[in-house]
Parts: C-alpha cells; structure tokens; sequence
C-alpha cells in the first residue's frame, strides 16, 4: 500500500536534498563542462576535434562501471558507494589537472572518471529516491536534478573566466573542490541512514530482466537519446562558436542548456505523477527535435541558437527523470540500481557514438550539419519506442 504523499515527504525530503546535491556537484557536472576544456586542451596538445572527441569517447567506460556500480548500490547502498566514487572522482580530476600533460595522460583520466563516474550520476542518486517514493516519486525524481541544473547554470560562467585567466588546469582543480569540498559532505550529512538501500538478499543478483523485451525497448530508446545528447553536449561551446558566436556567448548556451533542464526536470517529474508516462516520455524526445532544426536554419542568430540549447536542455533534464521513473515502474524496486545501471551502461554507447560522431563530422565536412540531421532521426526512433512501451497499472 502506498504512503500518503504528506507521510512520504516528511521523510523524504533529506532524501532528495542528498540526491539533488550528489548529482550537482560530481561527473554530471563535469560531463557538463568538459566541453568548455575541449578547445583549450586540444590547442595545447595539437589535437584535431576528432581527437578530442575521441579522448570524450572514453568516458564509454561507464558501460562497464555503471551496471556493477548499480548492482553494488543493491547490495551495500547508497552511502558506502557514494563515498567510494566520489573519493575516486576527485582524485581523478585531480590528476588530470596535475599530469594531463599529453594525448595518453588526458585519455587515462578521461578513462577512469567515465569507468567510476556511475557512482555521482543516475545510477546510484536516484535509488533511494525511487524506494522510498510511490504517489510523489515522478515529482522527487525531477527535484533531485535540480541541483545540477542551478550548478550547470552558475558555474560555466565562472568556469570560463578561471580558465581563461588560469589555465584550464586550474579549472579541473575547481570541479575536484567543488565535488570533495562541497558535494561529498553535504550529501552525506543529509542521507538518512535507513535510507532504502539494500535489496533483499539475492535479488540483486538476478539478471533475468535481460531476457526482457521491455528492457531492451528502454535500453534501445536511452542509446538513441544519447547519441544526440552526448553529441550536443559534448560540442556544445564549439558547435555555437562555430555558428558564430563567440566563446562568451557560447558559455551563455550552456546556462540556457541547464535552464531547459531546470524546466524539463520539474515540469517531467510532476507530470509523470498526474499523466501516462508513456505520453510525456514521448513529448520530451520529439518535441526537441525542433531544436536541430533551429540549429540547423538559425545561422548566427543568437536568439535562435539559445533558444535551441534550452530547448535540448530540456530533452535532456526529463529525460533522466522519464527513465528512472519507467525502470521504477517496469521493474521490482530491489533490483532498480541492477537494471538501471545496465539500462545506463548499455546507453553509454550511443554517448560515445554521439562525442565521437560530431568531432569526426566536422572534422570531415567543416560543420555539424549531418550529425544534426541524424539527431533528428535517431529522437524521432526514441518517441516512438517509448510510445509502445507496455506498462502495469498505476496503484
């Protein structure tokens, strides 16, 4: 029997406090920013944008990272991984700061940030949020990406100036600080520690649901969404500037980017609650698609191209929400760090796809006109995916 939604968030408020800022202040917010290094990085090391993208690709090592770190999440909860992860992520921001000094060194870090990044994203965050929530849990899910939101839209502009005065080393010291200094006690303080974390024993250990047709309709319509994603987000200050903006403007599109997200997560989160998922899972991928279009017809029109960014910004925030709230729903809760973290392992793919595609695109044709096109496609897929997915009943 579902809790009432007042019992629900009597406690459940600490939960989303904690969630919201692991997620603000770990790899999604490095994800975010990573582009704002691209050119700087690439400039020093005489890197081409194929071979940066590249180096980003790396981060494909959470198709690895992220299943096990689920199935960890299952097992030993939340507090324990968190803990690990985040450790394990600062040092490597840390040292891709202090040795990053050539093709090798920026690929190894890339590498191992990508492999235990799962920890401070999706994977883990959203667990306990999903246990301890049934009426309200599309609305709790939305509120915890709100903090990387506020973070994505007040640290880029910051950023660019540390890095533009200081090198973009000493931006990578700034995301360490804000992740050890910040994020990591923060979190914890605020996780109660009954927090929902472990399954029951065995559970999470079964891997039946890859025999799931529904699965691999979810996995299928996420690897889809992030080929256009990760493209866009990855080569996102270089894509405006290469419309004509200039790198200041283009630090702008990413504040936009993360209002969109703002949007997308509050508004996808309560709708989920109130409508067929199914409904808003589809709106959030196709509608955006209008995004490229304005891309791909807007010149340089700033307006217009910051316009598109929100919209994109927008896909981007529901979506995490939309995925997390369709595994909750599909799939036994005790196994939900297991079959999202496979789910999230499995999309990683297209993310590599998409930093890899648009760097190789304009490398090849001087513009990102082709990959634009084929995001197009390829959300269009995702909609109709999600469209015929087949859920239970609401309670």
């Amino acid at each position: 029997m579902s809790l009432p939604p007042q019992s629900e968030w009597k406690a459940g408020w600490r939960i989303v406090a904690a969630s919201a800022i692991a997620n603000a202040t770990g790899i999604s917010l490095f994800f975010y920013t990573f582009n704002m290094f691209l050119l700087p990085m690439a400039a020093d090391f005489g890197l081409s944008r194929g071979q940066a993208g590249a180096v980003q690709s790396l981060v494909i090592l959470a198709a690895l990272g992220a299943p096990l770190i689920g199935w960890l999440a299952d097992r030993l909860g939340f507090r324990v991984v968190f803990l690990a992860c985040s450790l394990l992520l600062g040092a490597m921001e840390i040292s891709l700061a202090r040795w990053g000094t050539g093709f090798m060194a920026m690929a190894l870090a890339t590498a191992g940030i990508g492999f235990i990044g799962g920890g401070a994203s999706g994977v883990l965050i959203t667990r306990p949020v999903s246990a301890h929530f049934s009426r309200s849990r599309g609305t709790a899910l939305g509120l915890v990406g709100v903090g990387i939101s506020i973070t994505t839209m007040l640290v880029p502009p910051w950023l660019e100036g540390v890095i533009a005065k200081q090198g973009w080393q000493q931006g990578y010291y700034a995301l360490a600080a804000i992740a050890l200094g910040i994020g990591l006690p923060l979190a914890l303080l605020l996780m109660p520690a009954s927090a929902s974390v472990r399954g029951k024993p065995g559970s999470a250990g079964d891997w039946a649901f890859l025999k799931s047709w529904h699965f691999w309709q979810l996995t299928l319509a996420s690897l889809c969404v992030s080929m256009a994603a990760s493209g866009v987000i990855g080569h996102l200050s270089p894509m405006l500037q290469a419309s004509g903006l200039s790198a200041k403007t283009a630090a702008l599109g990413i504040s936009t980017f993360a209002a969109g997200q703002l949007i997308g997560k509050l508004g996808g989160g309560w709708l989920l609650d109130r409508v067929n998922p199914r409904i808003i899972a589809v709106m959030v991928n196709a509608v955006p698609s209008l995004a490229f279009v304005l891309l791909l017809t807007a010149g340089s029109n700033s307006a217009l191209l910051l316009l598109a960014t929100g919209l994109l910004g927008l896909m981007q925030g529901a979506n995490i929400s939309v995925f997390a709230y369709l595994v909750a729903h599909r799939f036994a809760i005790v196994q939900f760090g297991t079959v999202l973290g496979s789910l999230h392992g499995l999309s990683w793919i297209g993310t590599a796809i998409g930093l890899v595609g648009f760097g190789i695109s304009f490398d090849a044709l001087g513009s990102y006109v082709l990959v634009q096109i084929l995001s197009i496609g390829a959300l269009l897929i995702a909609a109709l995916l999600l469209l015929t997915l087949r859920l239970p009943a609401r309670d």
